[in-house]
């Protein structure tokens, strides 16, 4: 295939596999929605560690920072999976894969932006947990 322009090329690397076809506008639109969820669920799943950077004070397991390391790097991992994404397009069908794609990105982004507006009560409320643990095991 003749790669004189950049179109070319990208067409080149994207139809460069039997499993997935770009050929029709429609096409250029699932495979948008397709990257554009993927990076929102990305994104959501960066911005959910930094919330809980800050649940790391008041957490009853607070002083376990293996823990909190696993469970922030469980967190980063599944934003990094979903970056990935970007390069990889799907295998099933678009219809199937949009269906569960585009609300996944909606939902991640809601999460973390409703526990960062929510950070006061949720610090609260994790507060209060932690000195009732603490008042139980005397």
């Amino acid at each position: 295939m003749d790669m004189s322009s950049p179109h070319e090329a990208a067409h080149w690397l994207i139809n460069n596999h039997s499993w997935y076809r770009i050929e029709t506008p429609l096409d250029y639109v699932r495979a948008a929605l397709w990257c554009l969820s993927n990076l929102a669920t990305a994104c959501a799943y960066f911005l959910i560690p930094i919330e809980l950077r800050h649940w790391t004070g008041v957490l009853p397991f607070s002083t376990s920072w293996l823990l909190a390391a696993l469970f922030i790097g469980f967190i980063v991992f599944c934003g990094l999976s979903h970056l990935a994404m970007l390069a990889i397009m799907q295998t099933g069908p678009w219809w199937a894969t949009l269906a569960i794609y585009v609300p996944m990105a909606i939902v991640s982004l809601a999460t973390a932006f409703v526990m960062r507006r929510e950070r006061p009560l949720i610090l609260a409320v994790l507060d209060g947990v932690a000195k009732a643990l603490t008042a139980e095991r005397k």
